[in-house]
């Protein structure tokens, strides 16, 4: 069905347009399933539609609707359920793939430790140094430093190299460290070491220097 539909696309533009389009509701689909929060495919499939065909301001009467049932519903379901089972066979059935975000926590906890002048015991610090180095109320996550992380590494997920090509434990740590580059706060260890100390032995170095090499020009 999905090829059927493919097939009778005017322009690649448009076979581009409905493939990605196929793919993102696939995706949002499969990550409901993944993270044990299903949804419904008329759910997924009578917003994205609504979304498609917004009303024009040429014309007086909105698009028509989604109808439940209808051949075109019909025909969307069958094809959203062809395309998540042919974005499972890519990916190997594999759903739970690891996400720079699983480890920035953990890794800027441990950077904290390492930076000039900066203690491990957090609570000792007074309120004015807290805020400097992100570490407030709520965890350290939600402190500048954190969030600052955190758009780093959202950044990094939509960069093809990073995404694809390293390790998320890499790209983790490149992220934790050009943000405590950009904010001036200083490693007093050999970078090196600070890499095996930091990912506990985990990330490689080569992948770790390529990676904050392609953050810098993001």
């Amino acid at each position: 069905m999905l090829w059927q539909t493919y097939s009778v696309c005017k322009t690649e533009q448009h076979k581009k347009a409905l493939l990605l389009l196929t793919l993102s509701l696939s995706t949002i689909s499969l990550s409901s399933k993944s993270t044990e929060s299903p949804r419904r495919l008329s759910s997924i499939l009578l917003p994205a539609h609504a979304l498609l065909h917004p009303p024009s301001s040429h014309t007086k009467s909105p698009p028509p609707s989604l109808k439940i049932p209808s051949p075109t519903y019909t025909t969307l379901r069958i094809t959203l359920v062809h395309s998540e089972l042919l974005l499972l066979r890519v990916l190997g059935f594999e759903l739970h793939l690891p996400s720079p975000f699983q480890y920035l926590h953990r890794y800027l906890e441990r950077a904290m430790e390492d930076v000039e002048n900066v203690g491990e015991d957090f609570d000792a610090w007074d309120r004015e140094a807290k805020e400097e180095y992100g570490v407030v109320s709520g965890g350290i996550m939600e402190g500048r430093v954190g969030r600052m992380c955190r758009g780093r590494a959202v950044d990094a997920s939509k960069n093809y190299e990073l995404a694809n090509l390293f390790p998320a434990r890499a790209v983790a740590l490149g992220v934790v460290y050009v943000v405590l580059e950009d904010r001036g706060l200083k490693v007093d260890i050999d970078v090196r070491e600070w890499v095996k100390d930091v990912g506990s032995g985990k990330v490689d170095g080569e992948d770790f220097e390529e990676v904050i090499e392609i953050l810098r020009k993001i």
